[in-house]
């Protein structure tokens, strides 16, 4: 697995996407596997960079979306409640016990975001880290394709102008156009910056065609 090149401890995560596939399964709303590991990938490089655990920063990659696929109906299940799943899933793997508790805090934090009034409830560098590497890939050409993908899953419109009505290009203004500036690390504000642009001239062209002006 090309994630995996170049990385210690290979083996245990491949133990935690064993232990993964019984919750994610095929899940096609953008929060798959795939994604995991895009995330597993950016986190790690960027956990290098800021002098972050990387074996952390990891694990969380690979479960931070198990509650994804805790509700009933389309219920939505916060983080929070997912703890006790995620424990489940490294403790039956090779994982280092004493590290599972600061795993535990990354997903619980990692969908915190201040654009929204909050504050960054996250206590340690590997948890800022795990926020960045999951932001970023809710961005740029990957990140709109999520998006889209996810509302096709949840049924929603390709975009409701002049309602009140959720869309996927709506998500842009309600979040992703926010996410640039949620960054934690110098590392994920340059990708960002780039991606952002997409973002923007991907609403833009949107627009354009939807109207026929283009």
């Amino acid at each position: 697995m090309a994630f995996l090149d170049g990385i210690s401890n290979a083996e245990v995560f491949r133990e935690i996407e064993r232990e993964m596939r019984a919750w994610v399964g095929d899940d096609s709303s953008g929060h798959d596997l795939d994604h995991a590991w895009r995330v597993f990938n950016v986190g790690v490089k960027i956990a290098e960079r800021e002098d972050a655990d990387c074996d952390i920063v990891g694990a969380g990659a690979l479960t931070h979306d198990i509650h994804r696929s805790m509700g009933e109906d389309g219920e939505y299940v916060p983080p929070a409640d997912s703890l006790p799943a995620v424990r489940s899933v490294l403790e039956a793997t090779a994982f280092p016990d004493e590290k599972i508790p600061a795993v535990l805090h990354c997903v619980e934090v990692h969908e915190e975001y201040e654009f929204d009034g909050g504050e960054n409830p996250a206590e340690t560098t590997e948890a800022l880290v795990l926020q960045d590497a999951d932001n970023l890939d809710a961005i740029g050409a990957v990140g709109i394709a999520r998006n889209f993908a996810f509302t096709g899953v949840v049924g929603n419109r390709l975009w409701a102008p002049d309602t009140d009505e959720y869309s996927g290009l709506g998500h842009f203004d309600d979040k992703l156009l926010h996410l640039k500036d949620e960054m934690n690390t110098a590392a994920a504000r340059a990708v960002a910056e780039e991606r952002h642009a997409f973002l923007v001239e991907f609403a833009e062209r949107f627009t354009e065609e939807w109207y026929g002006n283009r």
